[in-house]
Protein backbone atom coordinates (compact mmCIF):
# COMPACT_ATOMS: atom_id res chain seq x y z
CA UNK A 1 0.00 0.00 0.00
CA UNK A 2 1.34 3.50 -0.83
CA UNK A 3 2.63 5.70 1.96
CA UNK A 4 0.00 8.06 3.41
CA UNK A 5 -0.74 11.41 1.86
CA UNK A 6 0.07 14.39 4.07
CA UNK A 7 -2.80 16.70 4.97
CA UNK A 8 -1.64 19.79 6.91
CA UNK A 9 -4.22 21.84 8.81
CA UNK A 10 -4.13 24.75 11.22
CA UNK A 11 -3.47 24.37 14.93
CA UNK A 12 -7.17 24.36 15.86
CA UNK A 13 -9.32 21.55 14.44
CA UNK A 14 -12.24 22.66 12.27
CA UNK A 15 -15.40 20.80 11.38
CA UNK A 16 -14.45 20.93 7.70
CA UNK A 17 -11.23 18.96 8.35
CA UNK A 18 -13.18 15.71 8.40
CA UNK A 19 -14.64 16.40 4.95
CA UNK A 20 -11.19 16.34 3.33
CA UNK A 21 -10.30 13.13 5.14
CA UNK A 22 -13.52 11.40 4.09
CA UNK A 23 -13.15 12.42 0.43
CA UNK A 24 -9.53 11.20 0.32
CA UNK A 25 -10.33 7.93 2.06
CA UNK A 26 -13.24 7.36 -0.34
CA UNK A 27 -10.65 7.48 -3.13
CA UNK A 28 -8.70 4.71 -1.39
CA UNK A 29 -6.00 6.85 0.21
CA UNK A 30 -4.50 6.75 3.68
CA UNK A 31 -4.27 10.18 5.31
CA UNK A 32 -1.71 11.53 7.77
CA UNK A 33 -2.91 14.81 9.32
CA UNK A 34 -0.23 17.30 10.30
CA UNK A 35 -0.57 20.40 12.44
CA UNK A 36 1.97 23.16 13.13
CA UNK A 37 4.77 21.91 15.36
CA UNK A 38 4.43 18.31 14.19
CA UNK A 39 6.98 16.55 11.98
CA UNK A 40 5.99 14.68 8.81
CA UNK A 41 6.64 10.94 8.55
CA UNK A 42 9.85 9.88 6.76
CA UNK A 43 7.89 8.73 3.71
CA UNK A 44 4.75 10.14 2.14
CA UNK A 45 2.82 9.40 -1.01
CA UNK A 46 1.52 12.87 -1.81
CA UNK A 47 0.56 16.26 -0.40
CA UNK A 48 -2.92 17.73 0.00
CA UNK A 49 -3.18 21.47 0.62
CA UNK A 50 -6.61 22.26 2.03
CA UNK A 51 -8.74 25.34 2.59
CA UNK A 52 -8.55 27.59 5.63
CA UNK A 53 -7.70 31.07 6.77
CA UNK A 54 -5.93 33.75 4.71
CA UNK A 55 -2.19 33.50 4.05
CA UNK A 56 0.08 36.06 5.71
CA UNK A 57 0.41 38.83 3.05
CA UNK A 58 4.01 39.52 4.06
CA UNK A 59 4.85 36.24 2.32
CA UNK A 60 4.09 37.90 -1.02
CA UNK A 61 5.29 41.38 -0.09
CA UNK A 62 1.99 43.15 0.58
CA UNK A 63 0.40 44.82 3.61
CA UNK A 64 -2.80 43.15 4.84
CA UNK A 65 -6.17 44.18 3.43
CA UNK A 66 -8.74 45.30 6.04
CA UNK A 67 -11.08 42.46 4.99
CA UNK A 68 -8.49 39.74 5.60
CA UNK A 69 -9.05 36.98 8.11
CA UNK A 70 -6.34 36.55 10.78
CA UNK A 71 -3.45 34.54 9.29
CA UNK A 72 -1.76 31.53 10.84
CA UNK A 73 1.96 32.00 10.08
CA UNK A 74 2.93 28.64 11.58
CA UNK A 75 0.62 26.83 9.15
CA UNK A 76 1.96 28.92 6.26
CA UNK A 77 5.52 27.92 7.19
CA UNK A 78 4.64 24.25 7.54
CA UNK A 79 2.92 24.13 4.17
CA UNK A 80 5.70 26.06 2.42
CA UNK A 81 8.22 23.48 3.66
CA UNK A 82 6.00 20.58 2.61
CA UNK A 83 5.50 22.05 -0.87
CA UNK A 84 9.26 22.30 -1.30
CA UNK A 85 9.70 18.70 -0.14
CA UNK A 86 6.92 17.38 -2.39
CA UNK A 87 8.28 19.16 -5.46
CA UNK A 88 11.81 17.93 -4.76
CA UNK A 89 10.56 14.35 -4.37
CA UNK A 90 8.24 14.48 -7.37
CA UNK A 91 5.27 13.62 -5.14
CA UNK A 92 1.73 14.39 -6.36
CA UNK A 93 0.08 17.54 -5.01
CA UNK A 94 -3.65 18.23 -4.66
CA UNK A 95 -4.24 21.91 -3.84
CA UNK A 96 -7.72 23.15 -2.91
CA UNK A 97 -8.85 26.78 -2.38
CA UNK A 98 -6.37 28.28 0.11
CA UNK A 99 -4.14 25.36 -0.85
CA UNK A 100 -3.89 26.58 -4.44
CA UNK A 101 -3.17 30.07 -3.16
CA UNK A 102 -0.45 28.72 -0.83
CA UNK A 103 1.13 26.83 -3.72
CA UNK A 104 1.24 30.02 -5.80
CA UNK A 105 2.74 32.05 -2.95
CA UNK A 106 5.33 29.35 -2.23
CA UNK A 107 6.37 29.58 -5.89
CA UNK A 108 6.85 33.35 -5.66
CA UNK A 109 3.35 34.34 -6.77
CA UNK A 110 0.91 36.79 -5.21
CA UNK A 111 -2.78 37.00 -4.34
CA UNK A 112 -5.71 39.28 -4.94
CA UNK A 113 -6.48 39.94 -1.28
CA UNK A 114 -10.14 40.88 -1.64
CA UNK A 115 -11.92 39.86 -4.83
CA UNK A 116 -14.85 42.32 -4.55
CA UNK A 117 -12.31 45.13 -5.08
CA UNK A 118 -11.48 43.63 -8.49
CA UNK A 119 -14.62 41.85 -9.76
CA UNK A 120 -17.20 44.13 -8.17
CA UNK A 121 -19.22 41.46 -6.35
CA UNK A 122 -18.93 39.03 -3.44
CA UNK A 123 -20.46 35.92 -5.05
CA UNK A 124 -17.21 33.95 -4.71
CA UNK A 125 -17.55 34.19 -0.93
CA UNK A 126 -20.81 32.25 -0.89
CA UNK A 127 -21.53 30.92 2.61
CA UNK A 128 -24.13 28.14 2.18
CA UNK A 129 -25.67 26.21 5.07
CA UNK A 130 -23.45 23.47 6.48
CA UNK A 131 -25.35 20.73 4.62
CA UNK A 132 -25.34 22.56 1.25
CA UNK A 133 -21.64 23.28 0.69
CA UNK A 134 -21.79 21.17 -2.46
CA UNK A 135 -24.21 23.49 -4.25
CA UNK A 136 -23.44 25.33 -7.49
CA UNK A 137 -22.09 28.87 -7.24
CA UNK A 138 -20.75 29.60 -10.74
CA UNK A 139 -19.07 28.00 -13.75
CA UNK A 140 -15.42 27.55 -14.73
CA UNK A 141 -13.89 27.19 -18.18
CA UNK A 142 -10.76 25.01 -18.40
CA UNK A 143 -8.00 25.60 -20.96
CA UNK A 144 -5.95 22.87 -22.56
CA UNK A 145 -3.64 21.19 -22.84
CA UNK A 146 -3.46 20.20 -19.19
CA UNK A 147 -4.42 17.71 -16.54
CA UNK A 148 -7.77 19.26 -15.63
CA UNK A 149 -8.78 19.73 -19.26
CA UNK A 150 -7.97 16.05 -19.88
CA UNK A 151 -10.02 14.97 -16.84
CA UNK A 152 -13.03 17.25 -17.09
CA UNK A 153 -13.04 18.76 -20.57
CA UNK A 154 -13.18 22.44 -21.39
CA UNK A 155 -16.46 23.06 -19.63
CA UNK A 156 -17.97 25.28 -18.57
CA UNK A 157 -18.21 23.08 -15.48
CA UNK A 158 -20.28 23.94 -12.42
CA UNK A 159 -18.46 24.47 -9.12
CA UNK A 160 -19.11 25.63 -5.58
CA UNK A 161 -17.29 28.61 -4.09
CA UNK A 162 -16.15 29.78 -0.66
CA UNK A 163 -13.33 32.35 -0.86
CA UNK A 164 -12.68 36.08 -0.95
CA UNK A 165 -9.09 35.86 -2.21
CA UNK A 166 -7.57 34.34 -5.36
CA UNK A 167 -4.30 33.90 -7.19
CA UNK A 168 -3.18 37.12 -8.87
CA UNK A 169 -3.37 36.42 -12.64
CA UNK A 170 -0.31 38.65 -13.16
CA UNK A 171 1.76 36.63 -10.64
CA UNK A 172 0.69 32.97 -10.54
CA UNK A 173 4.08 31.69 -9.35
CA UNK A 174 7.14 30.22 -11.01
CA UNK A 175 6.35 27.35 -13.35
CA UNK A 176 2.60 27.62 -12.80
CA UNK A 177 0.16 28.44 -15.55
CA UNK A 178 -3.49 29.45 -15.34
CA UNK A 179 -5.77 26.79 -16.83
CA UNK A 180 -9.15 27.70 -15.34
CA UNK A 181 -11.13 30.90 -14.91
CA UNK A 182 -14.58 31.91 -13.70
CA UNK A 183 -16.86 34.06 -15.84
CA UNK A 184 -15.48 37.21 -14.21
CA UNK A 185 -11.85 36.24 -14.89
CA UNK A 186 -11.02 34.97 -11.39
CA UNK A 187 -8.27 32.34 -11.46
CA UNK A 188 -9.87 28.97 -10.67
CA UNK A 189 -7.22 26.38 -11.61
CA UNK A 190 -3.46 26.07 -12.06
CA UNK A 191 -1.22 23.51 -13.73
CA UNK A 192 2.45 23.00 -14.54
CA UNK A 193 4.48 20.89 -16.93
CA UNK A 194 5.45 18.09 -14.52
CA UNK A 195 3.23 15.17 -15.65
CA UNK A 196 0.66 13.94 -13.12
CA UNK A 197 2.12 15.94 -10.22
CA UNK A 198 -0.46 18.69 -9.73
CA UNK A 199 -4.20 19.21 -9.42
CA UNK A 200 -4.90 22.74 -8.18
CA UNK A 201 -8.41 24.22 -8.00
CA UNK A 202 -10.00 27.19 -6.25
CA UNK A 203 -13.33 25.48 -5.58
CA UNK A 204 -14.09 22.76 -2.98
CA UNK A 205 -14.35 19.33 -4.64
CA UNK A 206 -14.25 17.61 -1.23
CA UNK A 207 -17.74 18.96 -0.48
CA UNK A 208 -19.05 18.11 -3.94
CA UNK A 209 -17.57 14.59 -3.89
CA UNK A 210 -19.61 13.81 -0.77
CA UNK A 211 -22.74 15.52 -2.06
CA UNK A 212 -25.75 14.26 -4.03
CA UNK A 213 -25.37 12.30 -7.29
CA UNK A 214 -24.96 14.22 -10.52
CA UNK A 215 -22.38 15.63 -12.93
CA UNK A 216 -20.81 17.89 -10.29
CA UNK A 217 -20.18 14.93 -7.98
CA UNK A 218 -18.81 12.82 -10.84
CA UNK A 219 -16.33 15.59 -11.75
CA UNK A 220 -15.24 16.10 -8.14
CA UNK A 221 -14.70 12.39 -7.61
CA UNK A 222 -12.70 12.24 -10.83
CA UNK A 223 -10.23 14.72 -9.32
CA UNK A 224 -9.74 12.64 -6.18
CA UNK A 225 -9.47 9.43 -8.19
CA UNK A 226 -6.86 11.01 -10.48
CA UNK A 227 -4.87 12.15 -7.46
CA UNK A 228 -5.12 8.67 -5.94
CA UNK A 229 -3.85 7.15 -9.20
CA UNK A 230 -0.91 9.57 -9.20
CA UNK A 231 -0.11 8.61 -5.59
CA UNK A 232 -0.06 4.91 -6.52
CA UNK A 233 2.11 5.60 -9.56
CA UNK A 234 4.51 7.63 -7.42
CA UNK A 235 4.74 4.76 -4.94
CA UNK A 236 5.65 2.38 -7.75
CA UNK A 237 8.20 4.65 -9.39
Amino acid sequence: MPAPVLLPFGATPRKSDETYIRALEAAGLRVHVLRPGESPPPAFGGLVLAGGTDIEPARYGQPPHPANHPPEPARDALEADLIESAIAAGAPILAICRGMQMLAVARGGALVQHLPDVVGHSRHADAPPIDEKHRRAHTVVLAGPGRLHDLLGAGPIEVNSRHHQAVDPAQPGAGLRIVGRAEDGTVEALDWDIPNQLIAVQWHPEDIALGPPGPMRDQARALFEAFATAVREFAGA
